[in-house]
C-alpha cells in the first residue's frame, strides 16, 4: 500500500509538470506611423537664396567739411534717419564752428563801426568841413569792413551741409545732436532715382548655376527682377558676388537695407526629388529611409543619397534612389534601419502597388 501512494504521488508531480505555462515569447516592436511618398522624376524648379543689400541708380554723400559741433535744423530735431526724403539744396545740418561764429561777430561789429564813421565824415563834407580825400579813406575803410563780413558769412555758410540731390537719406550710422564730428565724418548719403538693384553674394560651389537672365524674387516682397551680372572669379572669402536689376520695387525695402534674393535656376525637366522632411543628415551624409514589404509587414532601409539643387521645399537626389522606391517622408528622423512602420495613408496607386506585391508573394509561397 506505501508502494501505492508513492506511485500516485509520482503520477501527480508528472502531470503537474506537464500542465505549467510556456515560456513568454517576447512581442515584436509596434510599427511606427510614417508618411510615404513614391519616388518619380518630373519636371522641377530649384531656386537660390542668397543676402543681399538694396542699392539706389545713384548715390551722393553729405560729408563735414570741418570738424566741430553738429547741429539739426527743425525737420531733422533728433537727427537724419534713413528713409526721409530730401530736396536738393535743403539744409540738412550745420557744423558749428567757435571759431568762425566768432569771427562773424567780429566782421559784423567792425562794418557796423565803419558804417557810422561813413556817414559821419560824408555830414562833415557834405557841410564843406572836410576834404574828399578824408571821405575816399573813410569809404575805402567801410568797403574793407563789407567784404570781411562777406567772407566771414561764406565762411559760416560753407559749413552749412545742404543736399546735392533730391532722394532718399541712408543714414549707416545716426550722429546725435550737438555731437563733435571730424573733418570728413559722412552724415549721410542719397539714393537718388533710376532703377534699383539688388548686390548680393553666393557661395563659390554655386558659381556654375549662376548666370545672367535668372529670374528673381526678393524674400517675402512681392517685388522681382533679373540677373544682370555675375562676377567672373571667386573673392578672397570664397565668394561669387551678383547683381540683379530690379523690374518691379514692390515691397522692397529702402536703399541700403538687406534682403533675401531667392533666384530661379534653370528648370530641370526630369528630377527625382523629395520633400526636405524626409532628409537624415548625419556625419557620414545624408540618406532616407525606403519602405520595403517582406512577409507581410513593412520595414525600412536606410540608403545614403546624394543631394543637388533645392526648390520649393524639395530637395534632388542625384544618387541613391531609384523611381518608385517609397520614401518615408513623414517621422524619417526618428527611424532606425529595419524597424517596422505602418503608413498613414497609401494614395490609391500605392495601395494597388501593395496588394500587388502581397499576392505575388502569396502565390509564390504556394
Amino acid at each position: 500500500m506505501r508502494r501505492s501512494a508513492l506511485l500516485s504521488l509520482l503520477a501527480l508531480v508528472a502531470l503537474t509538470a506537464c500542465t505549467q505555462a510556456p515560456a513568454a515569447v517576447p512581442e515584436e516592436a509596434p510599427a511606427a506611423p510614417v508618411r510615404l511618398e513614391v519616388a518619380k522624376r518630373e519636371a522641377f524648379q530649384p531656386e537660390l537664396v542668397v543676402l543681399g543689400t538694396v542699392q539706389p541708380g545713384g548715390m551722393a554723400e553729405v560729408t563735414v567739411p570741418a570738424g566741430g559741433r553738429v547741429l539739426y535744423p527743425g525737420r531733422f530735431a533728433a537727427g537724419l534717419v534713413s528713409g526721409i526724403e530730401v530736396r536738393a539744396g535743403e539744409v540738412l545740418a550745420r557744423v558749428s564752428l567757435q571759431e568762425a561764429e566768432a569771427g562773424l561777430s567780429e566782421a559784423r561789429l567792425r562794418l557796423q563801426v565803419a558804417e557810422s564813421e561813413l556817414a559821419r565824415h560824408q555830414r562833415a563834407f557834405d557841410a564843406g568841413v572836410e576834404a574828399a580825400a578824408i571821405l575816399a579813406a573813410t569809404q575805402s575803410e567801410a568797403d574793407l569792413a563789407r567784404s570781411r563780413l562777406a567772407s566771414a558769412q561764406e565762411r559760416l555758410g560753407r559749413l552749412s551741409l545742404r543736399a546735392p540731390l533730391s532722394g532718399r537719406l541712408i543714414v549707416d550710422r545716426r550722429i546725435a545732436p550737438e555731437s563733435e564730428v571730424a573733418a570728413g565724418t559722412v552724415l549721410a548719403r542719397i539714393a537718388s532715382g533710376g532703377a534699383l538693384r539688388v548686390e548680393g553674394r553666393a557661395a563659390a560651389a554655386d558659381r556654375d548655376r549662376l548666370h545672367p537672365g535668372l529670374a528673381v524674387r526678393f524674400g517675402s516682397a512681392q517685388g522681382a527682377g533679373v540677373v544682370r551680372e555675375v562676377a567672373p572669379m571667386v573673392d578672397a572669402g570664397g565668394t561669387v558676388s551678383l547683381v540683379a536689376e530690379v523690374t518691379d520695387p514692390l515691397g522692397l525695402p529702402a536703399p541700403g537695407e538687406g534682403v533675401e534674393l531667392h533666384v530661379d535656376l534653370d528648370r530641370h525637366e526630369q528630377a527625382l526629388t523629395v520633400p526636405e522632411e524626409a532628409l537624415v543628415v548625419a556625419e557620414t551624409g545624408s540618406a532616407v529611409f525606403v519602405a520595403e514589404r517582406d512577409h507581410g509587414h513593412m520595414t525600412v532601409r536606410r540608403r545614403t543619397v546624394e543631394t543637388g539643387a533645392r526648390g520649393g521645399g524639395r530637395v534632388e537626389i542625384l544618387r541613391g534612389l531609384s523611381p518608385g522606391d517609397k520614401v518615408v517622408v513623414g517621422g524619417a528622423a526618428l527611424l532606425s534601419e529595419g524597424d517596422p512602420v505602418a503608413p498613414i495613408e497609401e494614395a490609391p496607386d500605392q495601395v494597388n502597388q501593395t496588394k500587388q506585391v502581397d499576392q505575388t508573394t502569396g502565390g509564390a509561397a504556394q
